[in-house]
């Protein structure tokens, strides 16, 4: 047991955060198919309620996950609101290609972006929080067949009910009898050792799985993915906030969508490109649409 718990000491933050990152790999998945579903049946075959039956599955899923994975009571339950950005960023799509164009619903779209941003920016700064090792660890009660860790183990305590990890016990409890520790200590001319680990092999401990600057690297590396999301959806806010104040010109989009233009985009706002002498018209509904006029000495010419 001793020899195998020194070797224990090397690996388990491996082990707990491989865990972790299957968690977070799960729940970035589910996203990001989303969103790719939203794209797709939106700005390619406007597939509207098929979409719908997308989302709605994939934002219950996360919540289970969330729920089977999470242990509760580790604050506020601020990663809750995760997934709502996918039914925030499904309504903000709807609404950039809904059949007719009106000021108000574009500015309604526009915030519902923001609210999706949010949440993700929340949410990801929760997760941060609840993977970063704790700083006082409850003790894990040792029963048979149940997982159990030294508390000094410095582990995420909000996925402590989904860690896989038993560590060899440090002591002998009442009744158990050690009778090759005994010889070997009988060898060495030296009595059983049977007393509680002191506080400083406890630091040794410590200091061997945490590595010289007192962080796993498990955890550094489970770190700077969160943080690159972090930073990620920055970016993105900021970027969306420049397509805001230049939407309805020419200035180019720093992500152009596929299939139709979305409203954002609209091209009645913009002039006629190179070679042609009208702009191609969409959303606008011709003669009988809210737009009707604005391009109706050019419609008479084509006819």
């Amino acid at each position: 047991f001793e020899a195998y718990r020194e070797l224990q000491v090397e690996w388990f933050p491996y082990d707990v955060y491989a865990r972790v990152s299957i968690f977070l790999a799960f729940m970035h998945m589910t996203s990001c198919w989303s969103y790719q579903q939203i794209g797709h049946q939106l700005q390619e075959t406007r597939a509207l309620w098929a979409n719908a039956i997308v989302i709605l599955p994939m934002f219950v899923l996360q919540q289970v996950i969330l729920t089977l994975d999470l242990k509760p009571g580790c604050g506020l339950p601020l990663h809750r609101l995760g997934p709502f950005a996918l039914l925030t960023a499904f309504a903000a799509a709807v609404i950039e290609y809904k059949r007719w164009f009106t000021v108000e619903a574009q500015a309604f779209g526009f915030l519902l972006v923001y609210v999706s941003y949010a949440f993700h920016l929340i949410y990801t700064l929760q997760l941060i929080r609840l993977c970063r090792p704790s700083e006082s660890p409850p003790q894990v009660a040792e029963s048979p067949g149940a997982s159990w860790w030294p508390g000094e183990w410095r582990l995420p305590d909000a996925f402590a009910h989904a860690i896989c990890l038993v560590a060899p016990p440090k002591t002998i409890e009442d009744g158990q009898v050690d009778i090759v520790g005994e010889l070997r200590d009988a060898q060495r001319d030296g009595p059983a050792r049977l007393a509680a680990p002191t506080e400083q092999d406890r630091r040794h401990d410590v200091h061997r799985a945490l590595g010289r600057q007192g962080e796993s690297a498990a955890w550094f590396n489970v770190k700077a993915g969160l943080l690159s999301m972090v930073a990620a959806w920055i970016f993105l806010t900021f970027g969306f906030t420049i397509e805001v104040i230049n939407q309805g010109t020419a200035f180019p989009a720093l992500l152009n969508a596929p299939g139709l233009p979305n409203n954002a985009r609209d091209p009645r706002y913009r002039p006629a490109k190179p070679g042609t002498h009208e702009p191609v018209e969409v959303g606008t509904g011709g003669l009988v649409g809210p737009a009707r006029g604005v391009h109706t000495g050019k419609m008479h010419r084509r006819q």
